[in-house]
């Protein structure tokens, strides 16, 4: 191999190492869209670059054939890897099937395989020689028939990729533009080159301009490539994203008529663009007569409609806006719907939301009050309002500590205090309100927060329940527990005391007379007397054995009691010596204690069955007798006077605990009475939800008939 040196050698060096670069460019890109078969282009430039070099750098004939077949490889493949870049780069790379693809090959495939063997048939170069003596060695020959194949298939394709680039160009905005005209820039020059050298248009006779022109070409990729970020920023085609929308779109021209429509607008209409392209809108969309006198010849259009389609209803945000040519003449509307009915549908269900919780804070008999994270009382219902006697324009503003009774007011803020930091989801509180006229309203507090979608808490929501009731009833229970003390203490000592003499005198002094003989045994019978009577007394106030050992023990003794004086009572219980709270305890003993006195008064039994169990986080004290039973008129308005004060007293003391009182009566049948009281653990919303919504509907009397 004799090598030359010519001075057009280092312009096609300088091409190969540009394009060189710029494949590995791209394959550093190579995740963007086209960016892998731009790297292929680039190698198949700079392989047909370096071919030529060395067919230039060559001196004698067969190197020259040689390094001119070795170029081929690129003269061939750069074509099609330029179609297949812009199809890529241009969003229409469906276009590329495997079908497609193999077909795209079959020809530099052929091509590369007669160039390979031209030397048997010379179809490719015909007379194959060396340019006159004295010149620079350059390759001359003729042109066979397969060359213009190839050279027609090679302008094909590379049309083609321009003309898809074009469009490119005049559709894409500013950014893009500038990305398209550098890739033009590449392509025509070479081309360019390519044409003057195939067609003997040449200056320089013989000598191939279309490495030379590379490095125009590679000038013009780095510039798209750092300056406009090509490979980087992709275009997105406007087609493929109105296709894919799923609002309608629709266009209309000048006149009115249907000139385009995406899928989501054709599945509205329910016909194709091709039926009704050229078609008047009015036509189109006569099932909808309402839209087209509104809208038929509006330009500028933003509002909120509804479609029928048969019996279902659909709602849409409509957008109609101008289309103007390049000098701003109006041609033509672009109409646009939105289906917004999931939206609206979710504005109603929260509407809906909002009015049923207005209307339950407005009408539980509970107070609420709606507080802002800084401890602002937002909004307040009747009930808060009625029970504090202020107004609710007076209430709103106002901190809730303001209202709080200030020994208080430490452990209220304290407890909202972790709620806001989230160490705890909520709290009950039993503490004091100072009302309008400074008098104190004891209450229940339960208070939690209402929390955003992200988990942010928006408002607080306290729960107030009045217990100055409850209250009065425990300070009425502390009366009786300290004066049953002091009847203990005091009274029934002295007469334990008194009899306890009175029995030593009897026996030490036998009196010699019969009268006082019985006068003796009559002091001593009142004496005993005198102790039963101070200890049912101390036992009806306050039963010792409630505080000391609970409630279903303070049962059982009261039973036996009963059962000393002849009564035949089966009493079962659950509880064992699980202890309830004390205000649970006193108000089902109490409950029991009276019923039992009712059925020892009225009854005309001394049959009971006593049940005292517990089920879930409810107690359950049923009271059952087989005695006469009485008639509704008596449960309801009390004909005997005493029975409807204890009646009434059992119904108070179980709606203080939030509980459920009832009787269960049928003359000649006897009577059922049954207390259900909660636990404090069971919440306000499974009580309201299990019996009523109000302290009565869960205090009524039940009778059978």
């Amino acid at each position: 191999m004799h090598l030359q040196y010519t001075p057009y050698e280092l312009p096609v060096v300088i091409a190969a190492t540009i394009t060189i670069a710029l494949a590995f460019a791209g394959w550093h890109r190579r995740r963007a869209p086209g960016a892998t078969a731009f790297a292929v282009l680039m190698l198949a430039v700079s392989q047909w670059s370096l071919g030529y070099a060395l067919e230039l750098a060559s001196a004698d004939l067969q190197s020259k054939i040689f390094w001119a077949n070795f170029k081929y490889l690129g003269v061939v493949s750069a074509p099609t890897a330029w179609l297949i870049f812009v199809l890529q780069y241009t969003n229409q790379a469906t276009w590329l099937t495997r079908r497609n693809l193999v077909l795209m090959a079959i020809e530099p495939f052929a091509i590369l395989l007669l160039v390979w063997t031209d030397e048997a048939h010379g179809l490719i170069r015909g007379n194959v020689a060396l340019n006159p003596p004295g010149e620079v060695s350059l390759l001359n020959f003729n042109r066979g028939p397969v060359f213009w194949l190839n050279v027609a298939y090679s302008y094909w394709m590379l049309l083609l990729g321009t003309f898809l680039l074009v469009q490119a160009l005049v559709r894409s905005p500013n950014l893009y533009r500038g990305q398209a005209r550098s890739l033009l820039m590449s392509a025509l020059a070479p081309w360019t080159g390519n044409i003057l050298y195939n067609f003997g248009l040449s200056p320089f006779p013989h000598l191939d301009l279309t490495p030379f022109a590379f490095v125009v070409s590679g000038v013009a990729l780095i510039w798209g490539v750092f300056r406009f970020g090509l490979l980087d920023i992709v275009p997105v085609a406007r087609d493929a994203v109105i296709e894919s929308m799923s609002d309608a779109v629709m266009v209309l021209d000048e006149q009115s008529r249907i000139i385009d429509l995406n899928p989501a607008a054709e599945r509205i209409i329910g016909y194709p663009i091709r039926e009704v392209f050229g078609r008047p809108a009015a036509q189109v969309l006569a099932q909808w007569p309402d839209l087209l006198e509104r809208y038929g010849d509006a330009i500028n259009v933003r509002a909120e409609i509804v479609l029928h389609a048969g019996v279902q209803q659909r709602h849409f945000e409509l957008c109609i806006s101008p289309l103007h040519d390049r000098r701003g003449r109006l041609i033509g509307r672009l109409v646009v719907l939105g289906d917004i009915t999931e939206r609206k549908q979710a504005e109603e269900a929260l509407r809906a939301s909002e009015e049923r919780f207005r209307q339950i804070f407005e009408e539980v008999p509970l107070g609420m009050a709606v507080v802002s994270p800084d401890g602002t009382l937002f909004q307040v219902n009747k009930a808060c309002c009625e029970m504090l006697g202020y107004t609710e324009h007076e209430l709103k503003g106002r901190s809730f500590l303001e209202i709080t009774h200030p020994m208080d007011a430490d452990e209220d803020a304290y407890l909202a205090e972790q709620v806001l930091q989230g160490a705890i989801p909520s709290y009950k509180l039993e503490k004091r309100y100072i009302k309008k006229n400074g008098d104190i309203l004891w209450a229940d507090l339960t208070a939690t927060v209402i929390r955003g979608p992200t988990g942010q808490i928006i408002y607080g929501l306290g729960m107030i329940e009045n217990i100055i009731q409850r209250k009065w009833a425990e300070l009425l229970e502390d009366e009786r527990r300290q004066v049953a003390y002091e009847l203990h203490d005091g009274l029934a000592q002295v007469a334990t005391s008194s009899h306890q003499y009175l029995q030593a005198f009897a026996s030490h002094y036998q009196p010699t007379s019969a009268q006082a003989r019985h006068e003796l045994a009559r002091a001593l019978e009142l004496g005993q007397r005198t102790i039963r009577e101070a200890r049912r007394m101390i036992a009806g106030l306050r039963p010792t054995a409630l505080d000391e050992l609970g409630l279903a023990t303070a049962l059982k003794i009261h039973v036996e009691a009963l059962s000393a004086d002849g009564w035949k009572i089966a009493y079962v219980e659950e509880l064992g010596s699980e202890r309830l709270p004390a205000s649970i305890e006193t108000a089902l003993f109490r409950v029991a204690q009276e019923a039992l006195t009712n059925v020892r008064k009225h009854a005309q039994t001394t049959h009971v069955h006593l049940t005292l169990q517990r089920r879930r986080q409810t107690i359950y004290l049923e009271i059952q007798d087989w005695g006469c039973g009485f008639q509704p008129s008596t449960a309801c308005y009390g004909v005997r006077p005493g029975e409807q004060v204890g009646l009434r007293s059992m119904q108070e003391r179980i709606a203080l605990l939030g509980g459920r009182f009832t009787i269960h009566t049928q003359p000649g049948a006897g009577t059922l009475v049954v207390a259900e009281v909660p636990l404090p653990a069971y919440t306000e919303k499974q009580m309201y939800s299990e019996k009523g919504s109000s302290y009565e509907a869960r205090t009524s009397v039940a009778v059978e008939v």
